[in-house]
């Protein structure tokens, strides 16, 4: 548990320094910290901050220009969400993915998914958390958005005023670009334009200094799109050369590579054609680059995967072998209390009748010192393939250590106990495992201990083991090689 602690702790640390570096623009070093986090959060089982890491994860590899990974990473997160039922995290889930579909111009398939949020948003389940008020705004402008791109502007403007809502002082610090451009571009061309150009300046210097990382991208190129359409020159090169300051700061491909766009388009409107054609040559060099880097990710996604996979596989080998005795195959103490609780809680739902025994090998001490330890390793082995064989399809067996075993059955009427001891006695009998100093007969015996009860839910593997101890040594005062079987129903 210390360890568990530890690991989310560190985890905490890299998810929280991972969001600070998105938030600060620093999108490779944010991916490099936020992996670290997911590796961590899973490892410990923190499954909530593994999907919420996943999301952050996604939004990254958008911003960054990585469409393939950014899909990757929000379908896994999805997956888990829904497994665990974190409404919010699907919605947001959701959001993201329509937030894809809605770049590569799929608005139809975008608004769906944008929708499907809404749902999970809306439920009448749905837990209120801190970031309720600003999820809804996400989602409403994104269908906004999208409407608008249909032409569909009556539906896209109940959208924006739904979203309007949800502008609190908090939202207006990152979202206030967003949100006014969405506005002007929307109140444009429904011809209301006197809006539009008493808010030029405040949106213009709001793009200038806009803080929503996951939307930059799309805000200024949103924005180059409606100053185009405006004719206002002059403002369109004033986001170009404020995207270009970003694009500096990013260091990516990505960021140049849409700054060329920006600019082609603006000496063409413009009619600079040398420039232009100039552009134009970048731009295909610029794409190519981007191409061997998408490439490269690609490459390294599937190594991440294949690790990723294999580290699964070794973990699940480790948790089997700390779970499960080595010389039998049988599961250890650590696996009977994880599973007993289970099924104790399981038969106390159903009122159900449950049997916990406890079998001891007779005199297994005196078959060690005169046939060695490596005929007793054997003998343990051919017993317990016995009890699993006696046990099947109705309870487990546990190596309880030494020559001790439990078995927890099920099905535990004291006739079907009964019906098992005596089928265990009968395979050990035709194993004919000899035991020439054996007190009972010159071959391996078995006592077998019983108790019989309806669980409550709340004991314990150890408390109940205590009871068939009680039935196990009235078996060993009468001569051993038998069974006997407490009833508490």
């Amino acid at each position: 548990m210390e360890d568990n602690r530890e690991t989310n702790q560190l985890a905490d640390e890299y998810y929280s320094e991972g969001r600070q570096a998105f938030n600060d623009g620093r999108l490779n070093e944010a991916a490099v910290l936020i992996q670290k986090a997911i590796q961590l959060y899973q490892k410990c089982g923190n499954w909530k901050q593994y999907v919420t890491a996943m999301n952050l994860m996604g939004v990254i590899y958008a911003a960054i220009g990585n469409e393939t990974m950014a899909i990757d990473y929000y379908l896994e997160g999805l997956e888990c969400a829904i497994d665990n039922q974190f409404r919010i995290l699907i919605a947001l889930f959701y959001n993201n993915i329509g937030s894809r579909y809605q770049e590569l111009g799929e608005h139809r398939r975008a608004i769906e998914y944008f929708l499907n949020s809404v749902r999970e948003l809306e439920a009448e389940n749905a837990p209120k958390e801190k970031n309720d008020g600003l999820w809804h705004l996400i989602t409403y402008l994104n269908l906004q958005t999208s409407y608008w791109e249909l032409g569909e502007y009556d539906i896209s403007y109940e959208y924006l005023q739904k979203a309007e809502r949800y502008m609190t002082e908090e939202a207006e610090r990152t979202y206030h670009c967003t949100f006014l451009g969405a506005k002007c571009r929307l109140l444009w061309d429904r011809g209301e334009k006197e809006f539009v150009y008493r808010h030029l300046e405040e949106l213009l210097s709001s793009a200038e200094h806009d803080e929503n990382a996951s939307d930059h991208v799309q805000n200024m190129k949103s924005l180059c799109s409606l100053l185009r359409d405006m004719g206002e020159y002059e403002g369109w090169k004033r986001i170009i050369d404020a995207f270009e300051r970003y694009s500096k700061e990013q260091g990516t491909v990505y960021c140049r590579l849409i700054l060329t766009e920006m600019q082609m388009e603006y000496y063409r409107v413009i009619g600079e054609m040398q420039r232009y054609i100039h552009l134009c040559v970048d731009h295909t060099e610029l794409y190519q680059k981007q191409r061997e880097i998408v490439d490269k990710e690609r490459a390294a996604a599937i190594d991440i995967k294949i690790e990723l996979r294999n580290k699964e596989a070794e973990r699940r080998q480790a948790e089997a072998k700390s779970t499960t005795d080595a010389l039998t195959g049988l599961g250890n103490r650590y696996l009977l209390e994880n599973e007993a609780a289970k099924i104790f809680a399981e038969a106390a739902a159903k009122g159900a009748v449950i049997s916990v025994g406890v079998l001891d090998i007779d005199y297994f001490k005196q078959h060690n010192d005169t046939y060695g330890h490596i005929q007793g390793d054997t003998c343990l082995q051919k017993v317990a393939e016995v009890l699993s064989e006696m046990a099947q399809g109705i309870g487990q067996v546990y190596r309880f250590g030494g020559d001790e075993f439990v078995m927890l059955l099920v099905e535990g009427e004291s006739g079907k106990v009964a019906q098992i001891a005596e089928s265990v006695k009968e395979g050990l009998a035709r194993e004919r495992i000899k035991n020439e100093n054996s007190r009972v007969i010159p071959e391996i015996t078995i006592s077998q201990g019983y108790v019989c009860f309806v669980p409550k839910g709340d004991e314990t593997a150890g408390e109940l083991i205590k009871h068939a101890d009680v039935a196990l040594y009235h078996v060993k005062e009468n001569g051993r090689n038998g069974y006997h079987i407490i009833e508490e129903v």
